[in-house]
């Protein structure tokens, strides 16, 4: 094997604390590249936060439109045009990509499309977009990987194909009977969104409130909110098995207090939490072990154990601080 470009500092994943890491450490003066396989930028500008809010914004005027009687305004027949609303998300998220493109160039970082894994420490070996290889080394290397979306381990769920909010974000048609699992944020963003795109929507959540982070009375109030809307919730739920394909029609046998039913629709939106991107990258190789409740927990080597003792040593007296 060649021997390994060198760098001063290597980033993987161009998400929000790798760009910016990317970009201050480049124009510090640091040999400094970003390895990215999709997503220049990371999901927010791209698949989640931004785009997800213009979707609701256009959906909020839609619904703004559909009560245009109420304000004293007449007018002719409405259709939302999906098409046109994910054009609007989709010049949006283009521009966000072009900003950020130039502020690689204008940093001096370096981007690099591809798939990278550890192949030892500090050493990423990646596969590059447009072919090839490339074998990378540095003295610093970042890890910034990000999530995706859960797909739990249901009978029959993965073979229905159900949607994420990344293929919610790019439709181009309005589901007929969306069915979305999960009453957490994500769900609850788009369960409404649809809605007042004109989908019939089921939310069908495990636990005992919507929006389970919030004070009860705040989850309330949610609740009323999308019962008015039109929207069917159903709480304290549990989905047993999944039959039918997504996009098509899909059967989805439910149990709650009340025994078992079976939902039917033609789409299912599953919102039910993250799986961090650490498998498959080589972290056992760079002495990085992966825990059930923390992402990624460094395993001291020589140098790191060095490292934390130095630091201890300087700060010492803020630790005896905290003890007296």
């Amino acid at each position: 094997m060649s021997e390994p470009e060198r760098y001063d500092v290597l980033v993987l994943g161009s998400g929000t604390a790798g760009k910016l890491i990317a970009w201050t450490m480049a124009r510090e003066g640091k040999r400094t590249a970003s390895i990215e396989r999709k997503y220049v930028g990371g999901a927010c500008p791209n698949v989640a936060c931004l785009p997800s809010k213009n979707i609701i914004h256009t959906a909020k005027v839609a619904s703004l439109f559909g009560r245009h009687q109420e304000f004293g305004i007449e007018t002719g027949p409405i259709a939302v045009n999906m098409v046109g609303v994910y054009a609007r998300k989709r010049k949006m998220v283009e521009d966000f990509i072009k900003v950020h493109l130039e502020q690689y160039q204008a940093s001096g970082a370096e981007l690099i499309w591809g798939n990278a894994r550890f192949i030892g420490p500090r050493t990423l070996q990646v596969a590059l977009r447009d072919g090839g290889e490339r074998t990378l080394t540095a003295e610093r290397v970042f890890v910034n990987v990000g999530t995706h979306a859960t797909i739990p381990e249901i009978s029959g769920l993965a073979g229905a194909k159900p949607m994420t909010h990344i293929e919610a974000l790019d439709l181009e048609r309005v589901p007929e009977h969306l069915i979305v699992l999960g009453g957490g944020y994500v769900g609850l963003e788009f369960a409404q969104a649809m809605r007042r795109f004109g989908s019939r929507v089921t939310l069908v959540a495990r636990g005992p409130q919507l929006a389970p982070k919030e004070d009860a009375d705040v989850a309330q109030a949610i609740l009323e909110l999308f019962r008015d809307e039109g929207i069917d919730v159903l709480l304290r739920t549990q989905v047993l098995n999944v039959s039918g394909v997504s996009g098509e029609r899909v059967h989805l046998q439910v149990q709650s207090e009340g025994g078992t039913r079976t939902v039917e629709g033609t789409d299912i939106l599953v919102a039910l939490g993250r799986t961090p991107n650490t498998q498959g990258i080589g972290l056992e190789k760079a002495g990085i072990k992966v825990t059930e409740r923390i992402p990624c927990e460094v395993v001291p080597t020589e140098h790191t154990a060095d490292y934390l003792r130095t630091k201890k040593e300087k700060l010492g007296h803020l630790f005896k601080e905290q003890d007296s």
